[in-house]
C-alpha cells in the first residue's frame, strides 16, 4: 500500500518535470542564442565571459535560489497573510481548518504556475530598460529595438524572470494556505441575514487579489508593449507581425511558468511540514477543525411563503410541495 502511494506521488511529477525540461530549455536556448552574438565582457566576478554564458549560469542558479526563497519566506509570509485576513474579517467571519482532498496531480501544478507567471510579466516592464543596459549596452533605449524582433521578445522574457522572486514572494504563501485548508466563513449570527453563505480559502482570497490584478494587467501590458507599437506604425497586418505578436503573448507566460514549476514541486514534497506549521499558526489565531460541506439535491422542493420587501406582507400564504419525480412523469405522459 505504501509503495503504491509512493509510485503515485512520483508519477504525478512527470508532467511538470517534462514541462520544465522542454519549455524551460527552449526559453533558456532562445535567451542564450539571442545574446550569443554579444562580445565578451567583465560583469561581476565573471572576467572575459560572454553575456550569453553569464545569463545561462544565472538561469541555472535561479532554481535553487527560488527554492531557498520558498524555504525561508513562504511560511512566515503565509502567517502574516493569516493575521491580516483575521483582522480584516474578524467582525463577520471566523477562521477554521477544513479537511480537504489531497489529490493534486501534475496538471494542477502546471495551472498553479499561471497566476505568478502572469503577475511577473505584467509587473516587469519597468525592468526592461535596466536589462537593456546590461545585455545590449550599445543600444540606448528599448524604443530603438525593432518591435517583434527576437531581442525585443527576449528582453520581455528576461524582465519577467528577473521579477519572478517578487511574484513568488506573494504567491508561494497562498499555496501553503490553500494546501492547508484554512478557510473563513460567516459566523452563525451572520447567517440569519439574507445573504449567501460565504466560505472562502484564505489563500484563495489573497491570490484572488493579486491574480485579479495579473489577469487585467497582463493583456494591457502585452497590448502596450507588443501590439500598440505596430498599430501606431500601421504595420500590424504587414508580413507576420500579427502572428508574431500573438505567439509572443501566448508563449511568454508558458516560458515563465516553466521556471516556477520546480518550486511548486518542492512544495509538494514539503506538504507534511507545511500543513503542520500552518495548522499551528491557524490554531493560535483561534481556528478549529470543520468538515467539508456536502451539497445535496433535494428530492422535493418546498415553496414557502414569499414576502414583499415593503411592509412584509405575505404574497403566497400556503406552502406548496412539489414532487420532482411525479412532475417529470406527468410531463412525459403529456408528451406521449
Amino acid at each position: 500500500m505504501i509503495s503504491s502511494v509512493i509510485v503515485m506521488e512520483r508519477r504525478k511529477l512527470w508532467a511538470p518535470i517534462l514541462y520544465f525540461i522542454i519549455i524551460g530549455g527552449v526559453a533558456a536556448f532562445l535567451i542564450w542564442d539571442t545574446t550569443n552574438i554579444l562580445p565578451p565582457s567583465d560583469v561581476l566576478f565573471f572576467q572575459g565571459a560572454r553575456i550569453s554564458d553569464i545569463i545561462l549560469i544565472l538561469l541555472i542558479l535561479s532554481i535553487p535560489i527560488l527554492i531557498v526563497e520558498y524555504y525561508l519566506f513562504a511560511i512566515p509570509v503565509a502567517g502574516i497573510f493569516l493575521v491580516v485576513n483575521r483582522v480584516i474579517k474578524a467582525a463577520s467571519y471566523e477562521m477554521n481548518i477544513m479537511n480537504i482532498g489531497r489529490v493534486f496531480q501534475g496538471k494542477h501544478m502546471i495551472r498553479r504556475a499561471a497566476a505568478p507567471a502572469l503577475f511577473a510579466i505584467a509587473s516587469s516592464d519597468m525592468l526592461r530598460e535596466w536589462i537593456l543596459q546590461f545585455v545590449f549596452p550599445g543600444i540606448g533605449s528599448v524604443s530603438e529595438l525593432t518591435v517583434g524582433s527576437m531581442e525585443y521578445a527576449v528582453l520581455s522574457l528576461m524582465g519577467a524572470l528577473l521579477f519572478l522572486p517578487v511574484s513568488l514572494f506573494i504567491f508561494m504563501p497562498t499555496w501553503l494556505l490553500n494546501d492547508s485548508g484554512i478557510v473563513t466563513h460567516l459566523k452563525a449570527d451572520k447567517k440569519e441575514i439574507r445573504q449567501c453563505p460565504d466560505t472562502q480559502g484564505v489563500g484563495r482570497w489573497i491570490s484572488g487579489i493579486f491574480g485579479g490584478y495579473a489577469l487585467i494587467a497582463f493583456p494591457l501590458t502585452m497590448m502596450e508593449t507588443h501590439v500598440l507599437p505596430h498599430i501606431l506604425a500601421g504595420t500590424l497586418f504587414q508580413g507576420s507581425n500579427l502572428l508574431n505578436a500573438l505567439l509572443l503573448v501566448m508563449g511568454l507566460p508558458l516560458f515563465v511558468m516553466a521556471f516556477i514549476l520546480p518550486v511548486i514541486m518542492f512544495n509538494e514534497r514539503s506538504q507534511i511540514r507545511v500543513r503542520t506549521k500552518m495548522a499551528s499558526v491557524a490554531n493560535w489565531l483561534g481556528a478549529g477543525i470543520v468538515r467539508r460541506e456536502k451539497m445535496e439535491k433535494a428530492k422535493r422542493i418546498v415553496r414557502e411563503g414569499i414576502l414583499t420587501e415593503e411592509g412584509g406582507s405575505e404574497i403566497v400564504s400556503t406552502a406548496k410541495t412539489i414532487d420532482i419525480k411525479k412532475t417529470k412523469k406527468k410531463q412525459k405522459s403529456r408528451k406521449k
